[in-house]
């Protein structure tokens, strides 16, 4: 079957969410469920607070009572006063102490006058005052967290109090990372005449750690289709998702789609009408998806942002894979016009609440590899939309 080619960015988008599914789901320990993607609802187990407490430092007293109380005991968070709180008598109260029975609102302590085991209230308190209670909070059975959120440390926080220790959660994805090239070297060789350091794989494998994802295997493969057939054919039965950059042009060592052919894979699509970034090529093989980007820096990191990164979240268990995008305004002139979509490295900054985003790739070039940095977004210019004034409004995808 003849592969797809030319496609637009949101048609490799939607075939990627035909494609990718989320993995299974796992129980995990609470605390390692931080920036997972949780694969349940969850109710609260309990009233959170769990009891009646007081707001403050003060004292629990029948509110209406008479303005001279006995003092006949006192009470800190974490313990239960055995006796009652009757008519004319009050029990000192620390912070977060349960509110002993009979009393109904708490007075500070700074409003009442000490005088030995007695105390004297400088004004009157109504029912309830000063008190947190149960169920203030969060109700038992309410809705904590829904199903697809990724949780942060609120998250974390708020499953604690109600004394939940185990999630399920769906499973972080196993990634591989194959570079090629017989020009490319890793770092600790001596550059010789004709080679390059091998960037693209610090780079992009710092982004994928950056993200916080893990990856199973690292290699580098010289041009040689077999090789990287093979290689490519045993991996994507351990792995879900592989990464390889180079060999995805029209050259005559560009093979990563014989490659793909020999491993009895499945082309989804090749190439994509952006700039930077049109030669990608997208299969599957065995149970692993192959994201393929170009040997060049600039455009192998762009297509990573707007292909792979959002498959990651899929199989990571977001719902669907979506590009997010927000408006900021121009902080100067662009003359991009051109017949495909381009992707501009930026940084944003909120100034008196607004949005602005300063243009960081100052020199253009797939292979511009200083153009990442400073940056914290991506710029978006549709095609064939002409010059950008500064002031105007455009879209950036962030990083």
């Amino acid at each position: 079957m003849k592969v797809k080619s030319f496609i637009s960015l949101e048609e490799a988008i939607g075939i990627l969410n035909n494609r990718v599914n989320n993995l299974e789901k796992e129980k995990v320990l609470l605390l390692d469920g931080l920036n997972r993607i949780i694969a349940q609802d969850i109710y609260s187990k309990i009233d959170n607070p769990p009891f009646d407490k007081s707001a403050m430092d003060g004292y629990a007293i029948i509110a209406g009572d008479s303005e001279r109380l006995k003092v006949v005991g006192k009470i800190y968070a974490g313990e239960v006063y055995k006796g009652d709180v009757t008519k004319g008598t009050a029990v000192k109260v620390m912070t977060g102490a349960a509110i002993p029975k009979g009393a109904d609102a708490v007075i500070k302590q700074e409003n009442v006058i000490i005088e030995g085991d007695y105390i004297i209230l400088k004004n009157k308190i109504v029912k309830g005052e000063n008190i947190c209670e149960k169920g203030e909070d969060i109700s038992k059975g309410a809705l904590l967290i829904k199903e697809g959120k990724k949780l942060d440390y609120a998250d974390i926080g708020i499953l604690a109090s109600s004394g939940i220790g185990e999630i399920w959660v769906y499973k972080k994805p196993e990634l591989a990372f194959i570079s090629t090239g017989d020009e490319v070297i890793d770092i600790n060789n001596k550059l010789e005449e004709g080679k390059i350091y091998n960037s693209n794989k610090y780079s992009i494998l710092s982004r994928v750690k950056e993200l916080g994802y893990n990856v199973k295997d690292i290699n580098h493969i010289n041009d040689d289709y077999n090789k990287i057939a093979k290689y490519i054919e045993k991996l994507s039965k351990e792995v879900d998702l592989i990464i390889t950059t180079g060999g995805v042009s029209v050259g005559e060592k560009d093979i990563i789609k014989e490659a793909i052919d020999l491993a009895k894979g499945e082309k989804l699509f090749w190439k994509v009408n952006i700039k930077p970034g049109s030669a990608v090529l997208c299969s599957k093989v065995n149970k692993a998806i192959v994201i393929s980007l170009s040997g060049n820096p600039t455009a192998a990191l762009t297509t990573f942002e707007l292909l792979v990164k959002v498959t990651l979240e899929k199989l990571s268990g977001a719902k669907e894979i979506k590009i997010k995008k927000e408006k900021a305004i121009l902080l100067q002139d662009i003359n991009k016009k051109g017949s495909k979509r381009r992707f501009l490295r930026g940084r944003f900054e909120i100034i008196d609440g607004k949005q602005y985003v300063n243009i960081t790739q100052i020199k253009s070039g797939n292979g511009i590899l200083s153009s990442a940095l400073n940056s914290n977004c991506i710029i978006e210019i549709e095609a064939d939309n002409g010059v950008k004034f500064k002031g105007d409004l455009v879209n950036i995808i962030k990083l």
